[in-house]
């Protein structure tokens, strides 16, 4: 009733009007921080959440853009509607997995040989994988510090689009902990490399 003698009214109207719609974005706003962080890995709740920064801030993707089809097998997002940001945390999710993975097999070698196990016997092979299952639970992951500059802050004027492309994926992979030597970081920075890809990859299947 209120609202209909406001009519009568048109500051008090368009007041109401102006109140309602900063409740309902209000409301908007507080569901999507509400929403869990995208976890396709299951990984813990500090790491996909640092690895969700790592994709906004290094790589610049945005959790708002625009969902598509998942056409593209060679997406490293596992979902049937993706975008880059998705995509990323995909990609470095399964990094992480595969890096927490090698340290805990090189760990679990090293334990069951300190035992005196024979190289190259069933006993030694049983032992370091049964070991190494048992500790793929890490509480945190390998995480390096995230004091990464904001995407496009080490850009210079002789800096080129594809340089700086490589080198936010190559910050990225470093984020979480891996370095140039190491095998996986060649991976990760190959993974991060399709995710950029996939949006003309995606234009190509569509026609």
């Amino acid at each position: 009733m209120y609202l209909a003698n406001s009519r009568s009214n048109p500051r008090a109207y368009w007041v109401i009007l102006v109140c309602a719609a900063a409740i309902m974005a209000f409301l908007n706003v507080a569901a999507f921080a509400a929403e869990p962080p995208y976890n396709p890995s299951h990984l813990t709740a500090v790491q996909a959440t640092d690895v969700g920064q790592i994709c906004q801030t290094v790589m610049g993707f945005r959790p708002s853009g625009a969902l598509n089809d998942n056409l593209w097998p060679g997406n490293p997002d596992p979902a049937s509607s993706t975008n880059e940001y998705r995509a990323c945390i995909a990609s470095l999710s399964r990094s992480i997995q595969t890096t927490v993975a090698a340290q805990a097999a090189t760990q679990a070698d090293q334990t069951c040989r300190a035992q005196g196990l024979e190289s190259g016997s069933s006993e030694l092979a049983l032992c370091a994988l049964r070991t190494a299952e048992a500790s793929q639970n890490p509480a945190r992951g390998p995480f390096a510090s995230l004091a990464a500059a904001p995407a496009g802050a080490q850009a210079t004027a002789h800096s080129s689009d594809s340089d700086l492309a490589m080198r936010r994926k190559r910050m990225a992979c470093a984020e979480i902990g891996l370095t140039p030597s190491d095998p996986a970081f060649v991976s990760c920075v190959e993974g991060l490399t399709k995710v950029t890809l996939a949006k003309f990859m995606e234009d190509a299947y569509r026609n």
